[in-house]
């Protein structure tokens, strides 16, 4: 895994980040990605999503300096998360804070089953899926759910259609002409700052992983560390093995200790 240097993951970069993007581009949410394509402004578009893979804490954090900044984004929240869950009131309150500040609720879908992650898998089979994730968020929040992420998605899903059902589709071709990711604690096409200060295409879609943040910069391994051993704080051993198999799968990424 490439590592950039002379980065860091901060919430200074992180400010860094939208002050260009404001210069820079004109910001809009995914659900009205359907329309801005068609569009002649002078600005590029940029597209700001956040999958939320761990902890909606840090969802609310990156959140909270957006509304500070004047810019809203889209927040990919998971149903069926192994590390936080919709029943539990904390997450509400924190998804319906976000919907407050004025940013965008989004699916990350994953599969229940991961043995429906294979080469036969093709969108119309998992449709009914789909639209009973949404359906979840849509009762929690009393807002309809119109744009959606793969979480690890499959080729066959990359550089699809606009849509999927009525909902904007972050992987489709649209959207992925032009695309910059922080996936898996760091940036695969280097720095984003001067590629974001000098925008080379009509329209960017930016993602950005709350979990990679804070105040102080840490490396991804280091970050997964931090977070493991302040969530298995009281677990015993038989549920910190168990989570942390769980924390390694879910990310393709394991904590510092285990690499050690």
């Amino acid at each position: 895994m490439a590592i950039v240097k002379n980065f860091a993951f901060t919430y200074t970069s992180f400010k860094r980040i939208l002050s260009i993007l404001k210069e820079n581009f004109s910001i809009h949410i995914f659900s009205h990605a359907g329309d801005i394509p068609k569009s002649n402004g002078i600005k590029p578009s940029v597209f700001l999503r956040h999958d939320v893979d761990l902890d909606l804490s840090f969802a609310l954090k990156m959140a909270t300096i957006e509304r500070d900044e004047e810019i809203n984004s889209c927040y990919m929240i998971m149903v069926n998360s192994p590390f936080y869950s919709m029943r539990e009131e904390s997450s509400k309150s924190i998804i319906n804070e976000i919907i407050k500040m004025g940013h965008e609720i989004g699916l990350h879908f994953d599969f229940e089953n991961h043995q429906d992650r294979n080469d036969e898998l093709k969108i119309d089979t998992i449709l009914d899926r789909l639209d009973s994730s949404c359906k979840i968020l849509e009762e929690l929040t009393n807002t309809p759910i119109l744009s959606l992420s793969f979480h690890r998605p499959l080729p066959q899903l990359l550089n699809g259609p606009i849509h999927i059902g009525n909902r904007i589709n972050a992987y489709s071709a649209e959207l992925m002409n032009w695309y910059l990711s922080d996936s898996r604690g760091t940036w695969r096409e280097g720095n984003p700052l001067p590629l974001l200060a000098k925008p080379k295409n009509k329209i960017l879609q930016l993602l950005i992983h709350p979990i990679w943040w804070d105040k102080e910069h840490l490396d991804a391994a280091d970050r997964l560390q931090k977070f493991y051993e302040i969530r298995t704080k009281d677990f015993t051993i038989e549920e910190k093995n168990k989570f942390d198999v769980l924390l390694s799968s879910h990310l393709s990424i394991q904590r510092s200790e285990r690499n050690q």
